[in-house]
């Protein structure tokens, strides 16, 4: 579990469990377009929740409600250079703005790249996606993964996809 505060709130982001499925599910429901059905959007998190260490969620918890969450993939098998990619990340809307997001992304990365050192692996870059329309995204990850353009996908899951790539050395808050 790790603690820190937002708006003078104490907010735990930690690894999910298995009666977080229900509310990432929700708060998937709440943010993203792809996925119309409630049992849908259950089940896949079910499924990349259980095929962890591959994928790995974290949650964010004010209190002992559940405010957001992010999702981890660990791409190209069990290498010594680890590539992940963000997959994933949304914060119930009425949360948004209070530095939930960038939170989760710092302290989720820092818990899964100990997981990594444990089992000898060291990351070498991350991967985001996100649409090139979404301007706020691009900017918390530019902020919090110094993460910068790549590519450009276009017509992916209904728009263009900005691909952006954070290399571990300019990851700011891993190198202290």
């Amino acid at each position: 579990m790790i603690m820190v505060g937002v708006d003078g709130s104490a907010l735990t982001v930690r690894e999910m469990v298995d009666e977080d499925i229900h509310s990432v599910a929700r708060i998937y429901i709440e943010n993203f377009k792809g996925m119309k059905s409630y049992d849908d959007a259950v089940r896949w998190v079910m499924m990349k929740h259980r095929s962890k260490p591959i994928c790995m969620y974290y949650i964010a918890m004010l209190g002992e409600e559940p405010v957001g969450y992010i999702l981890w993939t660990e791409h190209g098998g069990f290498r010594s250079d680890a590539v992940l990619e963000l997959e994933q990340i949304a914060v119930a809307r009425r949360y948004q703005g209070r530095g939930i997001g960038s939170m989760l992304v710092v302290e989720s990365l820092k818990d899964v790249c100990r997981y990594l050192h444990a089992r000898g692996s060291e990351l070498k870059l991350v991967i985001v996606t996100t649409s090139s329309k979404n301007t706020n995204a691009k900017r918390l990850y530019e902020r919090t993964l110094n993460a910068r353009e790549e590519a450009l996908l276009h017509d992916i899951y209904g728009g263009d996809e900005l691909i952006m790539v954070a290399r571990r050395e300019e990851i700011q808050f891993l190198n202290r």
